[in-house]
């Protein structure tokens, strides 16, 4: 599998993102400060350089961890939603956890050969955020979070689909499922009202997969449009707060792009 996270300053410079590729381990997290605290910088930092440094996999690491012990105990107040990604031993499967709002979607590598609609639309939202009707955060890693409040959801996946697997990864800067309301029109027809930074980034990414099919750099590639995509957001006014994405991509994927697109 292929690895890549970044996180972009907007507004509050609260949000962080860390990933690590190693021989039998691979691994991102993200995390986006609690915009009321002006501390939770320091929160979301903490939780991201623990998880990577010291190879954490499970939150629960975390929250033992003596440094963010010593954080809540020096009172501090801030906080962090958490979202990571595990992958060990190179195998299929992804282990996956969080807190808090954010997305995670996923699809496969024939995502942009669409029937009905010219926009990319064949995938699924697999992170139900931990908010309240009006809008609160349920769960998070604060200097007031107790036991309900550290209480993840955690997912496991099979990646093994024959055209490969996508999961992209984002803090609420980018999307979030709460704000994509249904809408019903007066001919009694519901619609969703998509995000269109994630469309911007999965047109963006479908163009970056067939350029870099035979990239002996591919690892590299990615992390470099990783931040590109960020960079654009940005600039084209999509994003209007700080904003994390992780990318992960299976072999297959690529294997699939290079069937159909090459020359």
């Amino acid at each position: 599998m292929y690895f890549s996270v970044k996180h972009i300053d907007v507004k509050l410079n609260q949000d962080y993102a860390d990933f690590s590729i190693d021989e039998n381990r691979n691994s991102l997290v993200l995390c986006d400060g609690i915009g009321e605290f002006t501390d939770s910088g320091k929160f979301s930092k903490l939780v991201v350089d623990q998880f990577i440094s010291k190879n954490y996999s499970k939150l629960s690491d975390i929250i033992g961890d003596s440094d963010l012990i010593k954080l809540k105990n020096d009172k501090i107040e801030g906080g962090t939603t958490f979202i990571s990604a595990v992958n060990k031993n190179n195998n299929d499967i992804l282990y996956l956890e969080y807190l808090g709002n954010g997305g995670i979607i996923h699809f496969h590598g024939d995502f942009s050969a669409n029937v009905n609609s010219e926009e990319p639309y064949r995938y699924g939202e697999i992170m139900i955020p931990h908010i309240s009707p009006n809008g609160a955060l349920t769960r998070h890693i604060s200097h007031n979070s107790g036991k309900a409040e550290l209480e993840s959801s955690t997912i496991e996946l099979n990646l093994n689909y024959i055209t490969g697997d996508i999961i992209l990864l984002f803090s609420d800067g980018i999307s979030s499922l709460e704000d994509k309301v249904i809408l019903k029109d007066n001919e009694n027809r519901f619609w969703r009202n998509e995000n269109p930074a994630v469309q911007v980034v999965l047109k963006e990414f479908h163009l970056f997969l067939k350029s870099n099919i035979n990239a002996n750099n591919f690892n590299d590639n990615l992390i470099e449009f990783n931040e590109a995509i960020l960079e654009k957001l940005k600039a084209e006014n999509y994003l209007e707060d700080d904003a994390s994405l992780g990318i992960i991509i299976t072999e297959n994927v690529l294997n699939h792009y290079k069937e159909k697109f090459n020359d």
